[in-house]
């Protein structure tokens, strides 16, 4: 009994140390994958945007109108990052057609792209993202499908015809398929623009006898149950409705390796983890858009491991689940999707439900359980055969699609109460994957390369200065970049040691000239590259082939004609902008001395106006060049260096260009009589030349200088909406054929009282929806829908 206690006691012991010892590891391994991720997210915050558009489909000459709302990417709330999203219609060949910059104020912004008249018909990706995006993978920019249908140019669409290209793939559960071991296997067989097909398919070994069959759910999406073989080889035989067939090479099989398999149940998930190698312990990492939710570690006996998680203990969206082994290596991963539960939807509520011609209505929108106010947006459009409600939800969008790579077809079923949206939602984590990071830089703590900067303060000018003579990148010149005008820009920087400068165009609206240059007199050898501002990557995902409608082809028709009769009668009200507030006053501020030339006596040389009255500046010649000389009222000494001499916000180097410059084409001169700090350049006193219409008429520029048009922040067009307050307003003659009665980008929401919208009816009768969408600041989304009739 002694020795058998003893025993006891030593296998307790040793049981426990074990136990220790297993027990600490497992914290190790999880507590290091968990460091490392909290390491990467806090180096690498990411964004999301998302448009609202006012609808999706489009005649040549509308106008479409959108809200952009900026997200973190891990928790989905707004944030009030980068102060500029880049905006871009894209044809099928990733050229695009369309740009914009839109200023962001508060994590929203709006905007409108004019469709030109000569688009081709067809199919375009709207996308959008910021400067910071750029740096990640390009497949997480906003992307939507806009139809554009252009009536006069029939030859450029085509009718509906078979098309026998096909993309199958297969997709292990976990990642691999593992000799000897059952595995769950999804599929997707779609055509080549990415659109499930309805097929059906059995799988075969190297002797064609049938192993498994198999159909799609939905969108060409589903999955089997299979157990490679050793010795083995297998394809798949896929039969199509057109009596057409293809067959598939299914992935090789492993030897040695694991699997997991997912099961749902109403409380929780079981994952069990298979394998036939020599791992004592597996763990389990479970996060949501890179934060880790729940750690698991679990003892491998016989081959196998379980895991069970409550699904209350995970957030909505995709959970990435993801098996490690004892030597922190992932050896297994897959997705999972927890549904939204709370009610998002607002109550938009009419008058009523029906309204004549060019009347009015009244809508109530009203919010529940908002946080702080919540900022909306929302559209009024005409539903008939060619345009068709636009089901696509800023809460959709943030939970599923911003999270997936690859175009997902009809997200918005996911989220419908369809019998089988459970099912084809698992298959669709089964078939696509979080490629937001990569395991492998995260363990070995390698952050991505970071070449764009967040625009925190306004959209930045990025340049390289290059060495004409070697032709590599310059560092340490002084660039200068102007917008020429009677309120003109002036920035100077210098550039680091890639060569690399950049400019903050602050406060700039529109289309502009833009002037880059160099030192003429000091920094002569150099040229000034300017860089896209537009991302030049694009995803390799077809769009949607594009069909002529061909019903109800007299809707085309009467589209047409009213597209054209409004921009006809409407046009120059269609064209109006909003001014935007900003700051108007010159770089430097106010000046020391101002001069409008026009109430002194006009001299013909500009010598004689410097000599004459221009206080504390004196006009002297050394070496046969002319230079300015500032005196220092609060220093009281001259000061040392020529001053910056700009004319309409240019600089100019040579001071004899000046001088010999017409004075009477001069309306106004600025002069600051004090070293004057500006960015990284400092200055002896500042000279400012300005013309009467800003555009330096019959000066030459320096043909070093680099002169391209640029398009600045786009300013805000006014959306038309005619009142019909009495009855001379509604009985005039002039048509109504809107089709978009309301837009608003400015909506805002809160608890206490509903928001009340008005607007008119056009003289289109038919079906209209109301959408309206938005979110508040703590992340929830909001939305709501409202039909009525338009007699």
């Amino acid at each position: 009994m002694r020795n058998f206690k003893g025993s006891l006691i030593t296998v307790l012991s040793f049981a426990a140390a074990h136990f220790f010892v297993q027990h600490t590891h497992a914290q190790n391994v999880t507590a290091s994958v968990k460091q490392h991720l909290y390491s990467y997210n806090s180096k690498t915050i990411q964004e999301k945007i998302y448009l609202h558009t006012d609808k999706n489909f489009y005649q040549t000459g509308e106008i479409i109108w959108f809200k952009a709302y900026a997200v973190d990417a891990s928790f989905n709330k707004p944030l009030d990052l980068s102060k500029v999203v880049y905006v871009e219609l894209l044809d099928k060949s990733n050229r695009p057609v369309l740009q914009a910059k839109i200023k962001m104020d508060s994590a929203e912004g709006n905007g409108s792209l004019y469709v030109p008249v000569n688009l081709n018909s067809g199919n375009y990706q709207l996308r959008a993202y910021t400067n910071w995006m750029k740096n990640f993978d390009e497949a997480f920019f906003f992307r939507k499908t806009i139809t554009v249908i252009n009536a006069q140019k029939p030859s450029d669409v085509v009718r509906k015809n078979a098309d026998s290209t096909c993309d199958i793939q297969f997709f292990p559960e976990g990642g691999n398929l593992v000799n000897g071991l059952q595995s769950k296997v999804a599929f997707k067989v779609s055509d080549k623009y990415g659109k499930g097909i309805e097929c059906s398919g059995s799988i075969v070994n190297e002797n064609n006898d049938s192993v498994t069959a198999f159909h799609p759910l939905k969108f060409g999406m589903g999955n089997f149950v299979f157990k490679p073989e050793s010795g083995h080889t297998y394809k798949a035989i896929i039969h199509f409705g057109n009596g057409l067939t293809a067959s598939k090479q299914l992935p090789a099989a492993f030897d040695k390796g694991m699997v997991m398999t997912l099961q749902e149940n109403a409380a929780g998930i079981n994952i069990a983890v298979n394998g036939n190698i020599d791992d004592r312990s597996v763990y389990l990492v479970a996060q949501t858009r890179g934060i880790v939710k729940k750690t698991f570690s679990a003892a491998v006996q016989n081959g196998a491991a379980n895991f069970t998680i409550n699904k209350s203990e995970l957030p909505e969206g995709i959970t990435q689940l993801t098996i490690f082994n004892e030597n922190k290596q992932p050896v297994c991963e897959r997705l999972f999707f927890i549904p939204p539960t709370g009610n998002d939807s607002l109550q938009v509520q009419p008058e009523k439900e029906t309204y004549g011609n060019r009347s009015r209505v009244n809508l109530d929108v009203r919010g529940q359980n908002i946080a702080d106010r919540a900022s909306a947006s929302i559209a009024v459009y005409r539903i008939d055969s060619l345009q068709q409600f636009d089901d696509m939800k800023l809460g959709d969008y943030l939970l599923l699609s911003s999270d997936l790579k690859g175009a997902i077809e009809s997200p918005s079923f996911y989220f419908s109460k369809d019998k089988d949206a459970t099912a084809a939602i698992d298959n669709l984590m089964l078939t696509q994957g979080w490629r937001r990071f990569d395991w492998k830089n995260i363990l070995q703590d390698k952050a991505p390369t970071l070449m764009y900067e967040p625009e925190i303060k306004a959209h930045i000018v990025n340049a390289k200065i290059i060495d004409v003579r070697s032709g590599l990148p310059a560092e340490g010149i002084e660039c200068y970049l102007s917008v020429p005008g009677t309120r003109a820009v002036f920035l100077c920087n210098v550039s680091n040691d890639s060569g690399h400068v950049k400019f903050e165009m602050r406060n700039m609206y529109g289309a502009a000239e833009v002037i880059a240059q160099t030192n003429s007199l000091r920094d002569t050898m150099y040229r000034i590259d300017v860089q896209n501002p537009f991302s030049e990557k694009y995803v390799n995902d077809s769009l949607a082939r594009f069909y002529l409608p061909v019903n109800n082809p007299s809707t085309l028709a009467e589209q047409s004609v009213a597209t054209q009769v409004q921009n006809i009668y409407t046009g120059e009200k269609q064209r109006q902008f909003t001014d935007a507030a900003f700051d108007t006053s010159m770089f430097y501020s106010k000046p020391d001395l101002s001069y409008l030339l026009d109430n002194y006596v006009r001299f013909t040389t500009m010598e004689e106006v410097l000599r004459e009255y221009v206080q504390l500046v004196n006009v002297r010649r050394r070496a046969g060049k002319f230079h300015f000389d500032i005196y220092d009222n609060n220093s009281q000494r001259m000061l040392a260096t020529d001053p910056l001499v700009l004319l309409d916000g240019v600089p100019v180097f040579d001071m004899d260009k000046i001088v010999a410059y017409d004075p009477l084409k001069v309306r106004q001169l600025d002069v600051l009589t004090r070293r004057f700090y500006f960015s990284h350049s400092v200055y002896d006193g500042v000279l400012n030349f300005v013309t009467y219409k800003g555009d330096l008429p019959g000066f030459e520029l320096d043909p070093r200088a680099t002169v391209f048009d640029y398009e600045s922040l786009q300013s805000q067009r006014e959306f038309y909406s005619p009142k019909y307050e009495t009855d001379v307003q509604a009985g005039s003659h002039l048509p109504d054929f809107r089709n978009v009665l309301y837009w608003s980008p400015n909506l805002k929401l809160t608890n206490a009282n509903a928001s009340k919208i008005e607007f008119y009816t056009s003289d289109k009768k038919g079906k209209y929806v109301v959408v309206v969408q938005g979110i508040d600041a703590d992340g929830k989304c909001l939305s709501g829908t409202h039909y009525f009739e338009v007699n």
